[in-house]
């Protein structure tokens, strides 16, 4: 319960920041999340950047003082963070249909609710979850930083046009992994296509970038689906759910995806998603 708790602290406290500067500071002290985590967070449990809805709830709010009360136009674009009355009727009319003007005169304009996270019964929908401390391993691959998440295909692309994968199960297990670390930006992630290794020097004649994984303590998630739908909800579920029933948050290390042999396409595909977790 306390992950409900301090997400809606935290919330709260963003929506008393929409005329001023955020404190990141007192966001990772609400959230007990670094930053960067909390947005990563947001993000999946809401389907929206933590930016999209901020810069929702500020033309829902301006739209609102615009209507009912007589401050000047420039006054409100100025309190909610932008330069100009120019770019405020821009970002204003492409959310919400018409100018500032004509909202005020009555013209209907999109209202955007602050969001609360609630703890709701899932009935019959739970996943195969265990918590496994899993020794230190290393992995090498193709990185990538700072990219969407939909272009993790594309690193895999990128590691198949350098190696084979008859190439890459020989320099350790066969095991291929999916790794995300270091995220300082929810709307980018750095990715790791990679393989298990055990020789690391013939890893690096390869060109290929190494990682290190310490020993920690996971959640793993058995999933089974089409990816990357079933990782997804494999997310959703931990953060939904899992979570907040078993008082765990995520590390801040780096997760995993686990991929095994087969079809990733079918929809009885099996996998694993491996998340760094600590207890509250």
């Amino acid at each position: 319960m306390a992950m409900m708790e301090n997400f809606n602290r935290t919330l709260d406290y963003l929506e008393s920041a929409l005329c001023g500067e955020v404190d990141e500071r007192k966001i990772e002290r609400l959230s007990g999340y670094s930053y960067p985590m909390f947005r990563r967070i947001f993000s999946i449990l809401t389907e929206m950047t933590l930016s999209e809805y901020l810069r929702a709830r500020k033309l829902t709010e301006a739209a609102m003082e615009l209507r009912e009360g007589s401050q000047k136009v420039i006054d409100i674009a100025l309190a909610y963070g932008y330069e100009s009355p120019d770019s405020f009727g821009l970002a204003f009319k492409a959310f919400h249909g018409y100018t500032p003007s004509e909202v005020r005169k009555g013209k209907p304009f999109c209202v955007v609710s602050r969001i609360r996270l609630k703890l709701s019964i899932k009935g019959g929908s739970t996943m195969n979850i265990s918590i496994q401390r899993k020794p230190a391993f290393t992995v090498a691959g193709i990185n990538f930083n700072d990219i969407e998440s939909s272009f993790c295909s594309k690193v895999w692309q990128e590691l198949f046009s350098k190696c084979s994968h008859e190439e890459l199960a020989k320099l350790g297990t066969g095991q291929s992994y999916g790794v995300c670390h270091d995220i300082k930006d929810c709307r980018k992630i750095n990715y790791m296509a990679a393989y298990d290794v055990k020789d690391v020097d013939k890893a690096k004649a390869m060109g290929l970038e190494v990682l290190e994984v310490e020993e920690t303590e996971y959640a793993v998630v058995e999933l089974q689906g089409k990816v990357p739908d079933c990782i997804h909800h494999g997310w959703k579920y931990l953060l939904e759910v899992f979570f907040l029933e078993q008082g765990y948050n995520h590390s801040g290390k780096p997760d995993f995806e686990v991929y095994r042999e087969g079809d990733m396409d079918r929809d009885d595909y099996k996998m694993q998603l491996w998340v760094p977790v600590v207890k509250e």
